[in-house]
């Protein structure tokens, strides 16, 4: 069972989104690489943890844990989200929808939203691997 948040649960996502025979079609065009940074949130999630992955095609070329934050700013990407631990952990429950989450400002998301918006279609890829996903929260492992 992979841990949220951790490099294995995210490569497992990533191994999951690429095997999904729809996500050719909903990466067609995509331009723009992306950075997301699940606040610290003590005691659940003491640090911040910050992935940077840039997609190419209906894969992901570059994928890696960033050390600080603050080198997600330092990237520059053309998304960056950013939100407190526990409204990523409640997006990945299905508790709160991810449309809802970012226009109540729940999630920050600096970049040109717009192109998210036209994949919003697409937003069965993320169930299918979700559902076949394993997880175990950080805040709730050896509970």
């Amino acid at each position: 069972m992979a841990v949220f948040p951790s490099e294995a649960w995210c490569q497992e996502v990533i191994r999951l989104a690429e095997a999904d025979p729809e996500l050719a079609q909903a990466s067609e065009g995509w331009k723009g690489d992306f950075c997301v940074v699940m606040l610290a949130q003590p005691p659940h999630l003491p640090e911040a943890f910050c992935i940077h992955l840039r997609p190419e095609g209906a894969r992901i070329a570059e994928f890696r844990v960033l050390d600080d934050p603050d080198e997600a700013e330092e990237i520059q990407p053309a998304y960056l989200a950013r939100a407190p631990y526990g409204v990523w952990k409640g997006l990945l429950r299905g508790d709160l929808d991810p449309v809802e989450a970012v226009l109540r400002r729940q999630v920050k998301v600096e970049g040109d939203v717009q192109p998210l918006i036209e994949r919003a279609r697409f937003k069965g890829i993320i169930d299918r691997v979700l559902g076949q996903l394993a997880t175990t929260f950080i805040d709730e492992e050896g509970a």
